[in-house]
């Protein structure tokens, strides 16, 4: 049964994986530049960072009358942003990138491995429960369906004729980006967009606390192991990805149980 998801709906998943991934490749010039002083410079906040600024442009050159709406005009901001990444980087060159490699070796990996448990996990999970009919879901994918549908920005608005969305809607134009680019249908975007929040929130909360610990641990004591940095790291993603919502362990078990 995994093994047929993966050959099936696991190729939309992968087609998110690589688009955002492209995303964070596209800035990460940019975030090594402006974040060298961090003790990973910034990697796992790249993919964040990659989707808020390719959205950022893509929405701002849309709603200047620049682009429209399309496939094209994505992928145009997407070179746009990897131009200005690579521009601000060769401005002031330092190590290769072979040698920010070696540096950063074992979080670029545990990082990785991260992002894809998490994104392709909490995929599986929206597949067994695709349900979108519970507080304001309803509304978010009518939010998506029309942004996609919308030819210049701001995009029309789904329930009143003529009119523009008088909402913030900036998330929901990152999602209506990727389900574009991958060819999905908007529920399935839908669902794929709660994956990858959960994923880029584990990587982002395993980026901050590992880069305090291990900022703290070069600082006070270098004799300290490397590994209580990644152990904190990963610790954090648990208390914040996992235990910050309490009504599965709290409630629904002890309620399903009996």
């Amino acid at each position: 049964m995994l093994l047929d998801w993966l050959l099936g709906e696991g190729a939309w998943v992968f087609s998110w994986w690589l688009l955002v991934t492209f995303a964070g490749g596209a800035v990460l010039p940019l975030i090594r530049r402006l974040l060298p002083s961090l003790p990973d410079e910034g990697y796992t906040l790249a993919r964040t960072m990659g989707m808020l600024w390719v959205g950022y442009v893509f929405w701002l050159l849309s709603t200047l009358g620049f682009l429209v709406n399309n496939e094209g005009s994505i992928l145009l901001a997407w070179v746009l942003v990897f131009a200005l990444a690579w521009g601000v980087y060769r401005a002031r060159a330092g190590t290769t990138w072979r040698e920010w490699f070696t540096r950063n070796r074992a979080v670029i990996l545990i990082g990785e491995v991260l992002f894809i448990s998490l994104f392709f996990g909490w995929a599986l999970v929206r597949a067994n429960y695709p349900a979108l009919t519970a507080t304001e879901k309803p509304m978010e994918l009518a939010f998506i369906s029309a942004i996609e549908r919308s030819q210049t920005f701001p995009p029309n608005d789904p329930w009143m004729s003529g009119y523009a969305i008088s909402y913030y809607y900036f998330g929901y134009v990152m999602s209506a980006m990727l389900v574009k680019l991958s060819g999905v249908t908007t529920s399935v975007g839908f669902n794929l967009t709660l994956s990858l929040l959960f994923a880029l929130t584990g990587l982002t909360t395993f980026g901050v606390v590992y880069n305090l610990v291990e900022a703290t641990r070069r600082l006070v004591n270098k004799q300290i192991a490397t590994w209580t940095s990644f152990a904190a790291a990963l610790l954090g993603v648990f208390m914040v990805a996992v235990m910050g919502n309490l009504q599965a362990p709290l409630i629904e078990l002890p309620y399903q149980s009996g």
